[in-house]
């Protein structure tokens, strides 16, 4: 798998602290941000730094579900995965979006790796 970029919006801590060591241990760039303006604020830069966001719909000051369109409007080949307690569907996407867009369900736990 080839080192990716990856930004996490993510509130909860220990989630946040468990989903980022995994995602480093395999090799990956990892940042993060807790709520939705510092997440905005870290892809707008030109480039965008990420191809990929892990976005929490429920942050505390911006729904994930009002950032999502925002991060699809950045000029970058990003890609977004929407994590969330509650089903997620991107058929509510404009077409042309969708591919760009998946889910994860939580509670979620990453996969032993036998890597430590």
């Amino acid at each position: 798998m080839a080192n990716l970029s990856l930004l996490l919006v993510e509130d909860e801590k220990p989630l946040l602290a468990l989903l980022a060591k995994y995602l480093q241990r395999l090799g990956h760039t990892v940042d993060y941000c807790r709520n939705g303006p510092g997440c905005t604020e870290k892809c707008r830069q030109t480039p965008c730094p990420f191809q990929i966001i892990v976005l929490d719909l429920t942050l505390p000051d911006m729904s994930g579900l009002d950032m999502l369109p925002l991060l699809l409007d950045i000029p970058a080949p990003l890609r977004v995965v929407v994590s969330s307690g509650t089903v997620f569907s991107n058929e509510i996407l404009p077409p042309h979006q969708r591919e760009r867009v998946t889910s994860l369900l939580k509670p979620y736990m990453p996969k032993r790796t036998g890597r430590r």
